[in-house]
């Protein structure tokens, strides 16, 4: 017989027993305040794109980039933190990193110019309290029922950041204002879910003694981060960012021999890369890329005024878009998303439990479809694209939430932070080819037009036109098409699970005892 200790209750375990609030919905309640703080950091430039090139002197490549940094930094990083903190402390890795999206933020209120601003971003990236959480709940759940319900709370906290993310720039600027107000804000909402992780996340650390896997941690953010950049920059830099890319491809490559030939390797290849987890990763991908890009389209569009360039026969027709909206206008078109993604994240954890996660994504895929065809078709009406991004709102809600529930379901216990780590991986890596997708379509089709170069002269300007939305819309429909195909080729794989760790305190052996 095993003689075994069983580990004291924390002051966390104390304070939780205390407010009787059970240790996956305590993650929970965090995660979603990770995810209204990740939103608002992320989301709430988007309608302030054009303010903020203005205010930080950007150019529109420059733009881009600082919304595509989390990205290119979170690609290599956050899988390789993810799988430390496992082995360290997952609670003390989810408070660091909710402590640098706070200073991150800081920074980009602080910031003169560009390079500040773009500094105080890359801090950001470097954060995985998002992973680390989904991996907690893993950890913290103990059956399929507890991790949609999990899930679902952290979907209806997207709605609320949407809301809150969208509104907060636009009302910021119409009562005097500016965009650095709006990172003040953000740094305060990251400080307040600071304060609350500190008080209520539970721990969890793996017992299993592994090796440190220094080769393949290295390989992996050193590949991802040159695939992520050369992504981002091949457009602009042509054969220089091909070069990077093939380079990050090499690396890649190595990164999987490495991982198929050692002991204990930072992500188990052969158990985390399967039919039941690879098309989830990429679904879990495209939904996030597909929701920048569309929230860049229609706030862009909204928010173009035509009335300038009317007096110029040849450009009335490609330029013959836009309402010349505020950006509190512009983003009132993105509150049908917010309003079905807040509505399905009550509904969603019981969707998927009722249909299964493959029906949800089938689902999910069709009205992305749909909702972007439509406004391919109609984007010169007002109805269509408040309609159109309204079933766009519920796809996400129902598809977003069955791609993280598909991957913790394929987990056992004890390997959360390794499956999420593996999702985190594919999910930035696609995710941070968002932005330089839409300013390539965007800007492929554009026009020179003529402006004030403010010397008394002008200078040639590329400005999007009608066809470079329809063009992006249709490409989302693209996009819907590819979710469709990986919901075919995804199989299900029931929950995992069978240990109460959310109800049991952690039973650690005493090294040396016999049976």
């Amino acid at each position: 017989m095993t003689t075994t200790t069983i580990a004291p209750l924390t002051g966390v375990d104390r304070r939780l027993a205390a407010l009787r609030i059970k240790p996956v919905n305590a993650v929970a309640i965090v995660a979603a305040m990770i995810v209204f703080v990740g939103d608002a950091q992320a989301l709430a430039l988007i309608p302030l794109s054009n303010t903020m090139q203005k205010e930080y002197g950007l150019t529109p490549s420059e733009s881009s980039l600082v919304l595509a940094i989390l990205g290119l930094v979170g690609a290599g990083f956050l899988p390789v933190l993810t799988r430390l903190a496992e082995r360290i402390s997952l609670r003390t890795f989810l408070l660091i990193g909710v402590a640098l999206v706070t200073i991150g933020n800081a920074a980009c209120a602080l910031a003169p110019g560009f390079t500040m601003l773009l500094i105080g971003r890359g801090i950001i990236g470097f954060s995985a309290a998002m992973p680390i959480a989904l991996a907690l709940v893993r950890e913290k759940a103990d059956s399929e029922h507890s991790t949609n319900r999990a899930l679902a709370v952290v979907t209806a906290a997207v709605g609320v950041s949407v809301v809150f993310s969208f509104l907060l720039g636009g009302f910021i600027l119409e009562v005097g204002g500016h965009v650095n107000t709006v990172f003040w804000v953000m740094a305060a909402v990251g400080l307040a879910t600071l304060l609350v992780g500190f008080v209520i996340v539970p721990d969890y650390r793996t017992s299993r003694r592994q090796r440190i896997d220094f080769a393949g941690a290295i390989a992996l953010l050193v590949g991802l981060t040159l695939v992520a950049i050369g992504i981002g920059f091949v457009d602009s830099w042509g054969v220089t960012g091909l070069l990077v890319l093939v380079a990050g491809l090499v690396v890649m490559v190595l990164w999987v021999v490495i991982e198929l030939n050692v002991k204990d390797p930072m992500i188990d290849l052969r158990r985390t890369f399967r039919r039941y987890t690879v098309p989830a990763y990429i679904l879990g991908g495209l939904f996030g890329a597909v929701a920048v890009i569309s929230n860049l389209a229609v706030t862009s569009y909204g928010e173009f005024d035509p009335k300038p360039f009317q007096s110029v026969p040849e450009l009335a027709g490609p330029l013959g878009y836009g309402w010349g909206l505020i950006v509190l206008q512009t983003s009132l078109f993105l509150m049908p998303t917010a309003l079905f993604v807040l509505i399905g994240g009550f509904t969603v954890g019981r969707i998927i439990t009722r249909i299964g996660v493959k029906t949800t994504f089938y689902i999910a895929a069709g009205c992305t479809i749909v909702a972007f065809a439509l406004m391919a078709i109609g984007h010169t009406q007002i109805w269509a694209n408040a309609v159109g991004m309204g079933i766009w709102g519920a796809a996400y809600a129902l598809g977003s939430t069955a791609a993280n529930a598909a991957v913790l379901h394929a987990a056992g216990d004890t390997e959360g932070a390794q499956f999420s780590a593996a999702s985190s991986t594919m999910v930035a890596t696609i995710g941070g080819l968002a932005a330089p997708v839409f300013t390539a379509i965007l800007y492929a089709f554009a026009v020179a037009v003529p402006l004030p170069d403010g010397k008394g002269g002008t200078v040639p300007t590329a400005i999007p036109t009608v066809t470079s939305y329809v063009n992006v819309y249709w490409a989302l429909v693209v996009g819907g098409v590819l979710m469709l195909i990986f919901a075919v080729l995804h199989k299900t794989q029931k929950f995992r699970g069978g240990v109460d760790l959310a109800a049991e305190p952690a039973v650690v052996p005493i090294p040396g005892a016999a049976e």
